[in-house]
């Protein structure tokens, strides 16, 4: 141990650490699950101590994970007996340029950063996340979704740029036309093929008022089919859709007691404009079918875009949190039979549960695999619960997860998942052996950011595929 660090010491000019209270810090992310200890942690200065470590940690057979914020909810930026990468001191915006609608990065910059930055200049980055104190790097890399996402999106999508060390410690500046293909698996990649160094994103002008109408349904049919005709239509900038469930009463049947459950649906639709008096309101909500309008929220875009609050996390409590992204076409039966069944493993009054829509036309990264159809409903469940209950809820969550699947639905990797090889087969699909190509090309030794991906044996990889990305 004591070799590696003063190793690490003299070829990198980051921080070395083996100390007891830095490696417990970084052995836990958000979701409280999974629990893994590196041995060493490192605080890079910069790309070139990030290429350093992974050259060296190839030579000594060490693992290298990246890690800034740690929001991740499966261990996903997490590492056993390995080194691990805090990027945080990577957090400087190198260049902003609002005129020409982009800016350049470090990965561990937070989305607060960029919106303190941007929201003067009368700028945004196109899709924000309902958290702005996690980093560039850290979204990027899963691919960060939003209340816009449905126009523009994953944050990933609106990346123009990344600087990557790779597997073997190459440092690559790649895009959507040099270097394409790392471009298009390090986005959304969880750090399996390259860790991210550097970051060109879009940017695109704000209008300075918003409008939010709160709409009230107490029937999921009729929801869902206003959410397509209105992403369908593109007449609105965001959408979210929450569940609340109505306690009516409980029925015996014979030896059990089941509780009469009346959920309705509250579908939050965003308008972005120069003035409210420019919106036509009786047109967009004439064609809806509502329950009841409940409430209108007058914002200015700053104050709109903000969270509205961030989740407690208390001791000895973990957050199961999973989302779903289901085919539009099954996404009812899906939701129907979820809601009848949370109930059965989890206190559904204190749950949330809720859905969000996106338009597969939209995401063009092939490490964000979405169902077969042109609106695609997720499904959102986030509980936190004691860490004792964990195990079953946990198992019913992944029996939830496999009824997606076999309705054609695929996971949003950023939650909780607990994949076998079978569930990774049917999450990437025919784009599986690629997953493994990419693989074994940009990251040879197996090295990085190891035990959340479960990748084929080598005998068995079909490295046949060929990617070819859409625009």
């Amino acid at each position: 141990m004591n070799s590696i660090i003063s190793d690490l010491k003299q070829i990198i000019a980051g921080e070395v650490s083996n100390l007891e209270a830095e490696l417990a810090a970084v052995s836990q992310d958000f979701g409280g699950i999974i629990q893994k200890r590196p041995q060493i942690v490192v605080r890079p200065q910069n790309s070139t101590d990030v290429a350093q470590v992974i050259k060296y940690a190839a030579k000594q057979g060490l693992t290298v994970s990246s890690r800034a914020a740690g929001h991740s909810l499966g261990g996903q930026s997490l590492n056993q007996d390995g080194i691990l990468l805090d990027m945080r001191n990577l957090n400087e915006i190198h260049e902003f340029r609002p005129d020409e609608l982009w800016f350049k990065a470090d990965p561990g910059v937070t989305w607060n950063q960029v919106v303190d930055t941007s929201i003067p200049h009368g700028v945004i980055p196109p899709v924000l996340t309902n958290n702005f104190e996690v980093t560039l790097g850290g979204t990027l890399s899963a691919a960060g979704l939003g209340l816009s996402s449905f126009r523009y999106g994953s944050q990933a999508d609106n990346c123009l740029g990344l600087e990557v060390v790779t597997g073997t410690g190459d440092i690559v500046w790649c895009t959507p036309e040099a270097n394409s293909e790392l471009f298009y698996h390090v986005l959304c990649g969880y750090g399996q093929f390259g860790i991210i160094t550097k970051v060109q994103n879009r940017l695109r002008k704000y209008r300075p008022y918003t409008r939010s109408y709160f709409l009230c349904y107490d029937d999921l049919d009729t929801l869902l089919n206003d959410e397509r005709r209105l992403v369908s239509e593109g007449c609105i900038d965001g959408l979210v859709s929450l569940f609340s469930p109505c306690l009516l009463g409980m029925s015996r049947l014979e030896t059990k007691i089941k509780p009469l459950i009346q959920w309705f649906y509250r579908m939050q639709i965003t308008l972005e404009v120069d003035s409210v008096n420019d919106i036509n309101e009786e047109k967009l909500l004439s064609g809806l079918n509502f329950y009841r309008h409940i409430h209108t929220e007058d914002l200015t875009f700053d104050k709109f875009i903000q969270p509205i609050g961030q989740v407690s996390h208390p001791v000895g409590t973990a957050n199961t949190w999973i989302d779903i992204l289901l085919p539009g076409a099954k996404a009812k039966e899906f939701i129907d039979i979820a809601l009848q069944y949370i109930p059965s493993f989890i206190d559904f009054r204190t749950i949330p549960v809720g859905s969000f829509c996106l338009n597969s036309r939209n995401h063009q990264m092939p490490m964000f695999p979405l169902p077969e159809d042109e609106l695609i409903i997720g499904l959102g469940m986030y509980p936190t619960i004691p860490k004792s209950q964990l195990k079953p809820v946990l198992e019913q969550l992944n029996l939830l997860t496999d009824l997606g699947f076999q309705m054609g639905g695929k996971r949003y990797m950023a939650t909780w998942a607990e994949f076998d090889l079978p569930r990774w087969r049917l999450q990437f699909g025919d784009y599986w052996p690629k997953v493994n190509e990419m693989k074994r090309k940009y990251d040879p030794n197996g090295i990085l950011n190891p035990g959340f991906f479960k990748y084929e044996p080598v005998e068995q990889a079909n490295l046949k595929s060929i990617y070819v990305p859409s625009h």
